[in-house]
C-alpha cells in the first residue's frame, strides 16, 4: 500500500483523521495493492486464491475479490497476504474494525510484513478511540528499521500531542470563570477588549431590535453594534453603542486601544470588487468625547487579496500585532507585527517567525501592556484540541517558545480571544453560558501566576510650560535604559496630556525626557524603586517645559548620592548619560554644575560635600565625552536654599544638584 502523504493544514492532533481520508483516496487510485514480504509456508489452496483475488481487484470487482480472499484465509488462518488484502478491502468499505482485525493478524504472523503497517494501523486505532494500542503501534513504527522519515515526523507529532494532553490534565490549574457583572446582558457580547487603564471596555453586542423609522409594526431583526462601557464605582455597566462614525456603515469589531485611550484599532470586513469578503484593519482617533472618521491602514498592512484582522496595539502605540492569511506565511493564518516609524507611519509587516507561527493557524493576538508578553490562539502548537491559548515572552528581541496556558482553561473546544488587564491578574474571553441561558457573554477569571505578564504602571501627566499652557509640540521620549530602546510618547493635541506604560521589573529602568528646541533638559528616572503605583497602577508625573535662559537654575532630577558621600548611584549615572547627550547636542550652551545641601551639619562640611558632589558630576560628564570648556563646577553648601529648611520637604528640595546656564 503506497499512500501519497501531504502536510495537513490542520493541527497535528487531527492528522490521523486526515491520513485516514488519504488512505481511502489512495485505494481508489491504486489498481492493485502492493503486497508485503512474509517468509511462511502457506497452505497451497490458500495461495491459489490470491491470483484470482488480484485479477478481480484489477477489474474493480471487489465483491469477487473479497470472496476469494475470504476463501484464502479460510484455508489458512495464518496466511499473511490474505489478511492484508482483506484489510485493504475493509478499509475501502469504511469498516474500520475489520481493518484492525485483519492487519493486527498480519503483524502477529509477520512482524516485518510492512513497516508502514504499524503507522497506518496506529492511526486507525486512534480514529476508533483505542488510544493505548494506537500509541503502542506508532511508538513501534518510530523505531522500526524500515521507517519513513516523513511518517516518523507525523507519528512523533501525534504522540507529542497525547503527551501534552496527559501532562496538562495531570496538572490542572484553578479556573472559575464568571460573566462580567453589568456588562453581560441577555444579548450576545463578544470580541471584547479592556483599555490599558482598565477604564473602558469595548465589545460587540448582538441583539434583536426594531427599526424605529419603520413604525411600530416593523419586524425585529438581529443587529450587531460596536459598543463601549466606561467603568463606574461599582464596575462596568451594560454600556451602549458607540456613536457616529461607528455603527453607521460597516460592522466593526475586534478592537484594541492605546494607553492614552486616543487610538482605537479594529477590524472591518466587506466584499471587494470581486465579491471576496475581505477583512482589513481600520483605526480612529479620539479627541475628548469625539472620534475621527474611520480609516483603513494603508498597504502593505492591508491587502486586497488577503485578510488582516484582530489587531492588538501596544500600550504606548509603537507596535501593532495582527493576524493575516497573506501569502508566504508558515501556515493558514500567521501573526505579524508592525513598528511605528519616526514620522508616525507604520513599518511593513514582519512575520513573528517559527517560534510563534506554525503550519496550522495562529489568531487573536493580544500584547499585554508590558510589551513583552503575547497571548494568542493556535491549532498548530501541541494542545488540548482545536484552538488552544498560548503565551510567549520576548527576551532581548526574540520571542520564546510558546507555553500552553493550561487545562481546563484550554479544553477540547476552540479557545480564542483572550485578553488580560493591566495588573495581569484578570483575564477575559467570550463564550456561551452553560446551563440555562445560551447567549455569548464576556467572562473573567483569575490569571494563573505562571502565565501573568510583568508588572506595569501607567505613567500619566501633562506636558506644559511655566504658565500651565499645554506644550503639544514638545517631544516626549521614554528610554529603556537596559535595552536602549527609545519610544516617542504621544502628547494629546487638546490638553497636553500623555500616558505611557512602564514595566516595573527589577531589571527594567526607564528615563522620561522632554525635548524641544530652545528648552532646557528635563527628565524623570522611573524604576520599581522610584515610583509607587496606586491601586489602579497609575502614577502622576507632570513634565514642565522650561526655556533656556542665562543665569537660570535647572534641577537635575534623580541625581542621588550616598549619605555624606560624593559617589553617584545607579539612577544618577543613567540621568547623567542623557544630560550628556543634551550638552553634546547643544555645544553653544555653557553651564555651571552646582551642588547644594540643607542646613544639617556644619556649614564648612556642607560646603565641602557640595563641592565634591559637583566635581563628581563634572568629571563624569567629561569622561562621557562632554567638552570641558562647556562646563564649570562649584559647590555652594547650604548658602542658597531653595525652600524652608524647617520642614523635611524643604530640606529635600535644598539637597539638590542643578545646572545654571552661563552662556548660550
Amino acid at each position: 500500500m503506497k499512500v501519497p502523504l501531504k502536510k495537513p493544514d490542520q493541527k497535528v492532533r487531527k492528522t490521523y483523521s486526515l491520513i485516514l481520508i488519504l488512505i481511502l483516496l489512495s485505494i481508489e487510485l491504486v489498481a492493485q495493492p502492493e503486497l508485503g514480504v512474509c517468509r511462511q509456508e502457506a497452505d497451497p489452496m490458500a495461495e491459489a486464491q490470491l491470483p484470482k483475488a488480484l485479477r478481480a481487484w484489477r477489474k474493480k470487482d471487489y465483491r469477487e475479490a473479497q470472496r476469494y480472499l475470504e476463501k484464502s484465509v479460510g484455508f489458512d488462518r495464518s496466511y499473511a497476504h490474505g489478511h492484508y488484502l482483506l484489510g485493504e478491502l475493509y478499509l475501502k468499505k469504511g469498516e474500520l474494525h475489520g481493518v484492525e482485525a485483519m492487519w493486527e493478524q498480519v503483524i502477529r504472523i509477520c512482524p516485518d510484513y510492512k513497516a508502514d503497517l504499524y503507522y497506518y494501523l496506529g492511526i486507525l486505532f486512534l480514529e476508533t478511540e483505542r488510544e493505548k494500542r494506537g500509541r503502542e503501534l506508532l511508538e513501534t513504527y518510530i523505531t522500526h528499521a524500515e521507517r519513513d522519515a516523513a511518517l516518523v515526523k507525523e507519528a512523533e507529532d501525534i504522540l507529542e500531542e497525547f503527551r501534552v494532553v496527559e501532562q496538562l490534565k495531570a496538572h490542572p490549574i484553578p479556573y472559575d470563570p464568571k460573566p462580567v457583572p453589568g456588562l453581560s446582558t441577555p444579548a450576545d457580547e463578544y470580541l471584547g477588549c479592556i483599555s490599558p487603564d482598565m477604564q473602558l471596555f469595548f465589545f460587540t453586542r448582538r441583539s434583536r431590535k426594531r427599526n424605529k423609522y419603520n413604525g411600530p409594526a416593523s419586524g425585529m431583526r438581529l443587529v450587531e453594534e460596536f459598543s463601549m462601557s466606561q467603568r463606574q464605582q461599582r464596575g462596568f455597566p451594560a454600556g451602549e453603542a458607540l456613536p457616529r462614525p461607528f455603527n453607521s456603515q460597516y460592522n466593526e469589531g475586534g478592537p484594541s486601544i492605546t494607553a492614552s485611550n486616543s487610538e482605537l484599532f479594529f477590524t472591518i470586513c466587506q466584499p471587494n470588487d470581486t465579491g471576496y469578503l475581505n477583512c482589513d484593519i481600520w483605526y480612529s482617533r479620539r479627541f475628548g468625547s469625539d472620534w475621527s472618521s474611520l480609516r483603513p491602514l494603508p498597504a502593505p498592512i492591508n491587502s486586497a487579496d488577503s485578510w488582516e484582522s484582530q489587531p492588538s496595539v501596544s500600550a504606548n502605540g509603537d507596535m501593532l500585532f495582527f493576524a493575516s492569511n497573506r501569502k508566504r506565511g508558515y501556515g493558514g493564518t500567521d501573526l505579524y507585527v508592525c513598528h511605528r516609524l519616526e514620522n508616525g507611519d507604520w513599518s511593513a509587516p514582519e512575520n513573528l517567525g517559527r517560534a510563534i507561527n506554525t503550519e496550522g493557524n495562529e489568531k487573536t493576538p493580544f500584547l499585554h501592556s508590558d510589551s513583552r508578553t503575547l497571548y494568542f490562539s493556535s491549532d498548530g502548537h501541541p494542545g488540548m484540541g482545536g484552538f488552544d491559548i498560548f503565551y510567549s515572552r520576548q527576551n532581548e528581541g526574540i520571542w520564546q517558545a510558546p507555553k500552553n496556558i493550561g487545562y481546563p482553561i484550554n479544553n477540547e473546544s476552540n479557545n480564542v480571544g483572550l485578553f488580560v488587564d493591566l495588573s495581569g491578574k484578570k483575564a477575559y474571553f467570550s463564550t456561551k453560558r452553560k446551563g440555562g441561558r445560551k447567549d455569548y457573554d464576556i467572562f473573567s477569571f483569575d490569571m494563573p501566576a505562571a502565565a501573568r505578564p510583568e508588572q506595569v504602571a501607567l505613567i500619566r501627566g501633562t506636558v506644559a510650560n511655566e504658565a500651565g499652557a499645554p506644550q503639544v509640540d514638545a517631544r516626549l521620549e521614554l528610554t529603556n535604559l537596559k535595552t536602549k530602546e527609545v519610544q516617542r510618547i504621544g502628547i494629546d493635541e487638546l490638553d497636553g496630556s500623555y500616558t505611557a506604560a512602564v514595566r516595573l521589573s527589577t531589571v527594567d529602568e526607564h528615563l522620561l525626557t522632554i525635548k524641544q528646541e530652545g528648552s532646557a533638559f528635563q527628565s524623570r528616572f522611573l524604576s520599581k524603586e522610584t515610583i509607587s503605583p496606586d491601586e489602579e497602577s497609575t502614577v502622576q508625573v507632570d513634565m514642565e517645559v522650561l526655556p533656556l535662559e542665562k543665569n537660570r537654575e535647572y534641577r537635575l532630577r534623580d541625581i542621588y548620592f550616598g549619605s555624606n558621600s560624593s559617589e553617584l548611584n545607579h539612577s544618577s549615572l543613567a540621568v547623567l548619560q542623557v544630560f550628556r547627550d543634551f550638552l553634546v547636542e547643544h555645544p553653544n550652551v555653557h553651564v555651571e554644575i552646582q551642588g547644594h545641601t540643607d542646613e544639617v551639619g556644619s556649614a564648612s562640611a556642607n560646603l565641602d560635600l557640595s563641592s565634591r558632589r559637583a566635581t563628581k558630576v563634572y568629571e563624569h560628564l567629561i569622561d562621557e565625552g562632554v567638552d570641558p570648556g562647556q562646563m564649570r563646577h562649584r559647590g555652594y553648601g547650604e548658602s542658597r536654599p531653595a525652600a524652608d529648611n524647617n520642614t523635611e520637604e524643604g530640606k529635600a528640595l535644598n539637597r539638590r544638584t542643578v545646572f545654571v546656564i552661563t552662556s548660550q
